[in-house]
């Protein structure tokens, strides 16, 4: 007997250690030692003004124009309406959920899955897609429980697409999984549709990184638009700087697998910027935490036989990159790297095509690039260079324009500026005022420090006063900028005292209507004076 309680004593213990154990934290520190969590948003100027527009909404005073308003402070506003959004609800999800039922939305139940629909066709489907809730909703019984506040969380949903924000579609993602605004989730995902290309990277984030519903649904909304591929996410932020630096951001952040190839090819791009943040994103790949290990199986041969040994399902992120520097090398550098694809391997011990350092190699390969790069661009530079020697000042200017916004911090720039200048004074030569404004601007801006700097901005503000003169305007206030700028300014000086004589007559006469008045005041006095 006393054996039996020895044995449950120690059984006990051993269960208490280990949830002890299993509760620690994974780091080994006490829990007081975790980082503390970040501290509460500052609210901006117009928050309140924005979740009061939504209280309107909700209570029904004059709708339509407070969700109007709302859409105008919304890009200021977008934390201030996804935390309205998150808010305790004070009416009942079933009694919303009624609402939703009324306009024959298509609502998750309290699992978060849709009924399966039945087969629609295209025309239905598009239909159902293009359903108006705000104005379906509008047509309900105001009395019922629960509309004023699926008007108010829809039209907040909506106020938060237009920003066309990146940061505002992965506050509608959160809401197609908060508890209060789940029932909402054929909506944002509709939405999420409509911010699109701005909604991506919060898709592409949360297809990898959200529990395995949210990695559903975000892979399901980029298949519809067709941007689960790495390649057509990028492709869609085309032309859009900040857009594109956020989406191999994500990639960076995700460790995305099937971007590997997608990320690389970025690494050169023409924008600076976006080629850092592609170099930074591939650096992650090569130096960051170890992928998981690719599952095993044995595979199937040609003519139905497995492999002796198990092998991997897929290449990792980090055997991706590997095999996309070996074939760069082997394009680029003319080194000769095998690509190493262990899922192809069918020997029974294990070979090993030859290592390379993936940090040695990117280097190379970035100086590679780099050095192309400037020699592509002094090739550039001298061409121009030569048409401008040559007297052809306007294509020298254009293609400058473009190796500018290519890359606006050349090297050139002191050398650039004295081409625009002398562009600038042809065109005020011809009084093409507007068009010699801006290259007196250029020239300014990408010398602001030079011989001819001061001169290029008192020519900017001469010519600009000069156009807007040729339109209608007061350019007074150029000219006398000029003048300020360079006392010596001849034209500007001419300019900015003929203004000045014409508004002096106006003056004098305004001068000598007071004094003449004044007079008869005093001799209206002098008379009344004279009669007392």
């Amino acid at each position: 007997m006393r054996a039996v309680l020895v044995l449950l004593l120690l059984a006990t213990s051993s269960v208490a250690m280990a949830k002890d154990r299993k509760d620690a934290p994974k780091d080994g520190k006490d829990a007081k030692t975790q980082p503390a969590p970040p501290p509460p948003r500052t609210p901006g100027p117009e928050d309140g003004k924005a979740t009061a527009l939504l209280d309107k909404i909700v209570a029904g005073t004059d709708r339509k124009a407070a969700i109007e308003q709302l859409g105008h402070v919304a890009p200021r506003t977008v934390d201030a309406i996804g935390e309205w959004l998150a808010r305790p609800h004070t009416s009942d999800v079933a009694d919303r959920r009624n609402v939703l039922a009324e306009i024959h939305a298509s609502v998750p139940d309290k699992t978060g899955k849709f009924s399966t629909p039945a087969r629609q066709d295209r025309k239905e489907a598009k239909a159902d897609d293009e359903l108006d809730w705000l104005e379906a909703l509008g047509k309900l019984d105001p009395a019922m429980p629960g509309l004023g506040e699926v008007i108010g969380d829809v039209a907040a949903i909506r106020a938060l697409a237009g920003t066309n924000d990146v940061h505002a579609a992965r506050l509608i993602f959160d809401a197609a999984f908060g508890d209060d605004t789940m029932i909402y989730r054929d909506e944002c995902g509709r939405y999420l549709r409509k911010m699109e290309p701005n909604s991506i990277p919060a898709l592409i984030y949360m297809s990898q990184k959200g529990n395995y519903d949210k990695k559903r649904y975000a892979t399901w909304q980029l298949e519809r638009l067709d941007r689960q591929n790495a390649y057509n996410a990028l492709l869609a932020a085309a032309g859009d700087e900040a857009l594109t630096i956020a989406i191999l951001e994500v990639y960076r952040t995700t460790h995305h697998r099937e971007a590997v190839h997608a990320v690389w090819s970025k690494v050169n791009d023409d924008a600076p910027r976006v080629r850092a943040t592609a170099r930074a994103a591939w650096m992650d790949y090569i130096t960051g935490p170890p992928p998981p290990p690719a599952p095993k199986k044995k595979l199937q041969l040609p003519g139905g036989k497995l492999t002796k040994e198990e092998k991997p399902l897929w290449l990792t992120y980090r055997e991706l990159a590997d095999n996309e520097l070996r074939k760069a090398a082997n394009e680029l550098l003319h080194e000769d790297y095998p690509l190493d694809d262990p899922t192809l391997d069918d020997f029974d011990h294990k070979v090993r095509t030859v290592k390379v350092d993936l940090v040695e190699l990117t280097k190379r390969l970035f100086d590679y690039y780099d050095t192309e790069r400037a020699k592509q661009d002094s090739a550039q530079w001298l061409a121009a260079k030569v048409k401008a020697d040559a007297g052809d000042l306007a294509g020298a200017t254009a293609m400058l324009d473009r190796l500018l916004a290519a890359n606006a911090e050349r090297g050139e720039r002191d050398l650039m500026a004295k081409v625009y200048f002398a562009w600038a004074k042809q065109l005020e030569a011809k009084q093409q005022w507007a068009e010699a404004a801006v290259a007196y601007s250029k020239a300014q801006g990408l010398d602001p420090k030079g011989a001819e700097a001061t001169a290029a901005l008192a020519a900017h503000h001469y010519t600009l006063g000069k156009a807007l003169e040729a339109q209608g305007k007061d350019g007074g206030p150029d000219f006398r900028k000029a003048v300020a700028l360079k006392p010596d300014y001849a034209p500007a000086k001419t300019e900015a005292a003929r203004i000045e004589a014409a508004r002096r007559p106006v003056w004098m006469l305004y001068t000598a209507i007071i004094a003449a008045l004044a007079a008869m005041a005093l001799f209206g006095v002098a008379m009344m004076r004279r009669r007392a």
